[in-house]
């Protein structure tokens, strides 16, 4: 009975140990940022572990009552701890922020510099503390939710609000707002223009750092509203308020990258809508500065590439229609380079097609029939979408395909790009591999936060900041923008931007989607904030953005197209785009 006992407890330790490593990421590396992922995975579960592991100690130790009166002493003082935990603040929102985010390069003044509060809306014992937005003390203006009876001289309003007077009439077009938390859950920026409140921004979510970035206004009185709480008993706490005027700037090398498959927008079938379709469809390519065929080619578990059920003359026609569509551009100067996606897992619905395994064996032989496709069709680079290399073997298979890639595609065409999709939690590539790839598509969407959202800016921030502590250079990173929306439970649906019927400049979130026979609430990544993460990408140093993907935006025949946030960025923040 003992030696059962004994191998039991060694299994119950060695699989405790397994799920933290698995639980806190430390299979592939250990982070503040993936134990901060972590804890907050577990936290909602610490109730039943406290209660299992109550019960646990009065059944193991129940054999007199002395010892069942012990055990439940021992398992009251354990509930009583992890239920203390589990009431703690969420712990990965503690950490948002305490680790430095990518700089932003700003080039003009704040133009809240000198600035003085002139109202803010207060509830019955409220402090006024909105002049801290103005200082760099780490002090917060504490807005309270409109559920408190307001102050003497205070409407009863439904939002909470500070005015700032400007120090003298300024030109804005972006303002830096920085919260404690994640309290925030809707608000407005408007400025005082010919004596009428006009809206200039307004979105879902502050966090750490939001840049918010519109169209310019000149003004001297600027009102902050947060109309939507979290938890209408808990205060938004923001730490500053600054507004810049950024310049245009020559950025010849800043990158619009999106993802096309060659189903779904058939390119033959757009050529035959008739011109004027096809010149509306071709506005994306006065946006987009490489587009990428995604799901057009598969592989073989012996490595061997092929077209799949169409076949590569289907494959040909389309790209060959592709190309005419992209000349039918606006912007004929614009340049647009072409790429095609590889080699990558779960394009065509069935698992991730074994790359890990048929990679081990054959990598060579795939580099080298990805080259002379490459140079069959005049691609101007190729995208590698493995997702992901599982072991130490695999990242050394990796960064020994890529190496060889690189180098078979620059003696065919001089400047060929590799592209890679990347995420930042799974990285095991060398600095060699690092210095061969031109684009890192880093895929900032998909990981729910705690409310759900799926592409949200702190997402983009916090990826961006893990890339780059794990050698990437942030010269190569393009910040992944989603054009469909995934369920705020994270169950498995992708409803398209394109397709929702209700859909508007500024809002993220939406309570009655669509999508599959069925409606649920879900989150996307609205045109502003696409912006957003486009001004971001530009002022952080990052390389670019990218699309995923061209088919599920509408086209910019309609102002709340995806691809026309990133266009009002592109002409606000660059020459000649």
């Amino acid at each position: 009975m003992f030696h059962t006992h004994t191998i039991f407890a060694v299994l119950g330790i060695i699989t405790f140990i397994y799920s933290l490593v698995l639980v806190f990421g430390m299979d592939s590396g250990i982070s503040s940022a993936k134990i901060s992922n972590g804890f907050s995975s577990i936290l909602p579960y610490l109730v039943w572990f406290a209660f299992a592991c109550g019960i646990g100690l009065v059944l193991v130790f129940c054999d007199s009552r002395k010892k069942t009166v012990q055990a439940l002493i021992s398992g009251v003082v354990v509930c009583a701890i992890i239920l203390s935990v589990s009431y703690l603040p969420n712990i990965a929102e503690m950490n948002s922020g305490n680790e430095t985010l990518p700089q932003i390069a700003l080039q003009s003044e704040n133009a809240a510099e000198g600035a003085t509060i002139v109202f803010e809306s207060l509830k019955k014992g409220e402090k006024a503390d909105a002049e801290n937005l103005l200082t760099n003390d780490n002090q917060c203006w504490t807005a309270q939710a409109p559920n408190h009876s307001p102050a003497d001289g205070c409407e009863d309003a439904n939002n909470s609000y500070v005015e700032l007077q400007l120090s003298q009439p300024s030109e804005i077009n972006t303002a830096v707002i920085e919260e404690s938390g994640n309290q925030a859950q809707y608000f407005r920026l408007q400025a005082l223009i010919n004596d009428e409140w006009i809206t200039i921004y307004q979105s879902e979510k502050i966090q750490a750092m939001r840049l918010c970035s519109f169209d310019a206004v000149t003004t001297d009185r600027i009102r902050l509203s947060i109309d939507k709480f979290r938890d209408d008993n808990k205060p938004v706490k923001i730490k500053s308020l600054k507004l810049y005027n950024e310049p245009i700037q020559d950025k010849n090398d800043f990158e619009v990258t999106a993802y096309q498959r060659l189903d779904g927008d058939i390119p033959t079938e757009i050529l035959a809508k008739g011109d004027e379709y096809v010149r509306n469809y071709a506005r994306f390519y006065d946006v987009y500065s490489t587009v990428i065929v995604f799901a057009a080619v598969h592989w073989d578990e012996n490595g061997q590439l092929n077209f799949g059920e169409k076949g590569e003359d289907y494959f040909a026609q389309q790209i060959s229609a592709l190309k005419e569509i992209i000349s039918k551009r606006t912007n004929p100067e614009h340049d647009v380079k072409l790429i095609v996606t590889a080699l990558a897992d779960g394009a065509w619905g069935n698992g991730h097609n074994g790359v890990n395994t048929y990679m081990a064996q054959y990598w060579e032989s795939v580099a080298d029939q990805i080259a002379d496709f490459a140079q069959k069709y005049n691609f101007d680079g190729v995208d590698i979408d493995w997702e992901y290399p599982a072991s130490f073997d695999d990242w050394k298979v990796y960064d020994q395909f890529i190496q060889k890639l690189d180098k078979d595609l620059n003696e065919i065409k001089e400047g060929s790009i590799i592209s890679t999709a990347l995420s930042a939690g799974q990285l095991g590539l060398s600095q060699e591999t690092f210095d061969c790839i031109d684009q890192i598509q880093f895929m900032a969407y998909d990981g729910n936060d705690t409310d759900g959202y799926q592409s949200s800016l702190q997402q983009a921030e916090e990826g961006l900041r893990d890339f780059v502590k794990n050698g990437a250079d942030i010269s190569k990173i393009n910040i992944g923008i989603a054009a469909y929306g995934r369920p705020v439970n994270s169950t498995p649906y992708w409803a398209t931007w394109r397709d929702l019927k209700d859909a508007n400049y500024w809002n993220s979130k939406y309570y009655t989607v669509e999508d599959a026979n069925q409606i649920y609430e879900g989150t996307f990544c609205s045109p502003a904030l696409a912006g957003d993460k486009t001004a971001y990408a530009l002022l952080s140093g990052a390389s670019g953005v990218m699309v995923f993907r061209v088919g599920c935006d509408k086209t910019m025949d309609d102002p709340n197209s995806v691809a026309c946030g990133i266009e009002n960025t592109l002409h606000r923040y660059i020459k000649n785009w």
